[in-house]
């Protein structure tokens, strides 16, 4: 039996997401993991019998419908779906997809046309945070051709302007989970410094020379030597513990890939970035690079450099340290494909009010998933083992 269900894929930043009506999806619990597993073709290297496209990055679900909130037009459930495991993670948000959310919303009649801009309330119930997408629009709907260039996208698109309002304490431990903007983090390199902030989503940043890298790197995780892979973990099993998420560092792991991501950051440097060209250290107020789902991201995980941004404005951590204490009204990240630049507006006490970011979405197919819904019986005995 083919169970058959309107989606739309997109591409959203630099992530690509298999988006839907939230009335398509099964409700909360095993049998959406299920559905959205064999939906993506996972567990699988390939995701070959599925829509999903055999990297974290594009192996995601957008759930959007109609909020009931005053403050809100619309919400979505965001999905984190394991390519190689028969796991799915609600933990946290993909600030990258959230780009799809205004575009999919208006062209499914979600959201009134009101062009130039029209203006898209969404909340997350990942986070439970507003954020609100300008999205361009014209008499004919929304705009997708335009001359914004966006690093880690080929070409160019119409730009949408994101704001993540009150980005801090989506975990509910506030901006900094440990209390603190510094924390030494043992190892088994040794102590490494390193900054836990939550806003946008929960992330930890390593002093990318306490992990003995230069903070440029480049190369797929896998190349990197086991012991500063090993070393990454830990700092992210350190952080898992003082949200909850685990009751050891070790078993992090086990409990969830997505939720907390690390990172490493240092002062702006020179380097080539995964296309051969040479991003000069001018360009640059930071040199990020962050894990996403045991992987280098190819790019920045939006809610990542949200994150990150956010922690430049703490004096003591070492994002702030890594800028020079920079109290521009943006703040310019160096990743693997390029610069990423991040609004901020502060409040007067220097509060976080909101964090922005220009973005590029569009459509890239739509019509009818075939789900074979009697043919899960592999994937549920997966699911079952791997939660």
């Amino acid at each position: 039996m083919m169970r058959k269900v309107p989606v739309v894929l997109m591409r959203g930043g630099t992530s690509k997401c298999v988006v839907l009506r939230l009335e398509d999806a099964p409700g909360a619990g095993d049998e959406r993991d299920r559905f959205l597993l064999r939906l993506l073709g996972s567990p699988d290297p390939r995701q070959i019998d599925g829509l999903g496209g055999g990297a974290s990055t594009t192996s995601k679900v957008v759930m959007v419908g109609p909020s009931g909130r005053p403050d809100a037009d619309v919400e979505y459930t965001f999905a984190q779906v394991s390519v190689q495991e028969a796991k799915v993670d609600y933990r946290g948000n993909c600030g990258n997809c959230a780009s799809a959310v205004g575009p999919f919303a208006v062209q499914e009649g979600l959201v009134p046309l009101r062009p130039p801009v029209t203006e898209v309330r969404i909340y997350n119930t990942n986070t439970r945070k507003l954020i609100v997408a300008e999205v361009p629009t014209s008499a004919g709907g929304v705009r997708e051709e335009g001359d914004v260039a966006i690093a880690g996208v080929p070409g160019t698109g119409a730009g949408e302007t994101l704001w993540f309002l009150h980005p801090e304490n989506t975990s509910g431990h506030g901006l900094l989970p440990t209390g603190q903007a510094l924390d030494v983090v043992p190892t088994s390199l040794g102590p490494v410094r390193a900054t836990f902030v939550d806003a946008a989503n929960p992330v930890v940043f390593a002093a990318a020379e306490d992990l003995g890298m230069a903070g440029t790197e480049v190369v797929p995780l896998d190349l990197w030597p086991a012991a500063v892979r090993l070393a990454c973990e830990q700092v992210r099993g350190f952080a898992a513990v003082q949200l909850g998420i685990a009751q050891t560092p070790e078993a992090a792991v086990e409990v969830s890939r997505n939720i907390p991501k690390v990172g490493m950051v240092r002062a702006p440097a020179a380097y080539l970035d995964i296309y051969g060209r040479e991003v000069p250290s001018g360009d640059q107020d930071v040199t990020a690079r962050i894990l996403s789902m045991a992987t280098l991201h190819p790019a920045f995980a939006l809610t990542g450099a949200m994150a990150l941004a956010a922690a430049a404005t703490v004096p003591g951590s070492i994002v702030h340290a890594a800028t020079g204490g920079t109290a521009s009204a943006s703040l310019r990240i160096g990743h693997p494909s390029g610069v990423l630049t991040i609004m901020r507006r502060l409040g007067p006490d220097g509060s976080l009010v909101a964090l922005g970011i220009q973005r590029t979405a569009r459509r890239l197919m739509a019509g009818d998933a075939f789900v074979p819904w009697d043919s899960s019986r592999m994937v549920q005995a997966g699911l079952e083992r791997g939660s």
